[in-house]
């Protein structure tokens, strides 16, 4: 009795299990989106890239057509980064996801358009901003790449842990000769020179500025060009 009832429940249990992988099966060769769900963005956006992927809601949706969509909407929004598109096998429902950049600093093209930079270093536009806080200014001198250099990130992310010290106007950077400037509001220039060791540069600088504020004339320049003799010079400029 205890054998025949064994036997029935596996019986019972492979039949199961072939049912479901027949049903999962169906589902990845022949699946069909049935509602839309937009995550990790917000109002107008979601709003957006939800219209985006209606129009496969009831159709077939494949891998390729999952990834088709994927790739059209990073390539229309680049101020989104990690991207999804997953089909809910079970559920029916097309989950997308994205994540909006965070800028860090932003610069203007001849043309007036306004390019962002994140802490991926990664250069990119977007149309919906909704910055909910300043973002410093960049002067790029040069073809704009794609990318900045990592050593150009350290030195933003750096300067806004030392707002208090290096409150800078502007920040200029000559893509040519890779060379960086920070301008400040009264006037005065911190001169980095090359785009290396930038971090320990801002660290020093802060350092110099705060020892100078209130015992010489302003505006001033600092100069980095011999940092690597362990010397920085301070000038008065003659404005």
């Amino acid at each position: 009795m205890a054998v025949c009832l064994l036997v029935a429940v596996c019986g019972g249990w492979l039949a199961l299990s072939k049912g479901y992988y027949l049903l999962v099966n169906s589902k990845l060769t022949d699946w069909h989106a049935k509602t839309v769900s937009v995550s990790g963005v917000t109002g107008l956006l979601n709003k957006e890239i939800t219209a985006l992927a209606e129009p496969y809601t009831g159709k077939s949706f494949s891998v390729k057509d999952a990834a088709a969509l994927r790739e059209g909407i990073a390539g229309r929004y680049p101020m989104l980064k990690n991207v999804s598109v997953s089909r809910g096998l079970l559920s029916g429902e097309l989950n997308i996801s994205a994540k909006h950049r965070e800028p860090i600093a932003k610069f203007v093209l001849p043309d007036d358009s306004v390019r962002y930079i994140d802490s991926d270093s990664t250069v990119y536009s977007d149309p919906h901003p909704d910055l909910l806080k300043p973002v410093p200014f960049v002067e790029l001198v040069g073809d704009v790449p794609e990318k900045l250099s990592p050593e150009f990130i350290g030195l933003v992310e750096s300067t806004l842990k030392l707002n208090k010290e290096l409150d800078f106007a502007f920040l200029q950077m000559n893509l040519k000769e890779n060379t960086v400037k920070m301008h400040m509001p009264d006037g005065s220039i911190i001169d980095f020179g090359p785009a290396a060791d930038l971090k320990q540069k801002a660290e020093r600088a802060a350092q110099i500025i705060a020892f100078a504020r209130e015992r010489y004339p302003h505006p001033q320049v600092l100069d980095f060009q011999f940092f690597k003799h362990g010397k920085v010079f301070l000038t008065q400029t003659s404005h």
